[in-house]
């Protein structure tokens, strides 16, 4: 079959315009398949930073769960122990007045010389020898 050379040169011409086209659509694709790779590469190590800082935020949640659980049963028996301090302190000051009671010691003379070993001229004073 036969082609006009006017034919021929338009085709050849198209076909080189292509051929062209052709190369520089490959050296694109070439660096967009660079950047792909590279994307996907960021992206899975985001993933994995993600996972990671998600494990890390589930082990402080279920941290501060037990913390705030050993807190409890500070505070209750903080309480239990503040309770039985006060308890024996009222224990205490009724066995003290007992005692004073039974030694005689709350009465209006005991009360009144209080502060003679205050005023006592042979004590010693301290820091002076």
């Amino acid at each position: 079959m036969f082609v006009r050379r006017s034919t021929y040169n338009a085709l050849k011409a198209r076909y080189e315009h292509t051929s062209e086209q052709l190369g520089k659509t490959r050296e694109k694709l070439v660096g967009w398949k660079g950047s792909a790779i590279r994307v996907a590469g960021r992206n899975t190590e985001l993933a994995r930073r993600l996972e990671a800082s998600r494990d890390v935020a589930f082990l402080d949640t279920e941290y501060a769960g037990q913390l705030e659980f050993r807190l409890a049963r500070v505070l209750t028996a903080c309480v239990r122990y503040r309770a039985d301090l006060a308890a024996e302190t009222r224990r205490a000051d009724r066995l003290q007045r007992r005692l004073d009671d039974a030694l005689g010691l709350n009465t209006a003379g005991i009360e009144l010389g209080s502060g003679w070993q205050d005023r006592r001229e042979d004590k010693r004073v301290r820091g002076a020898s």
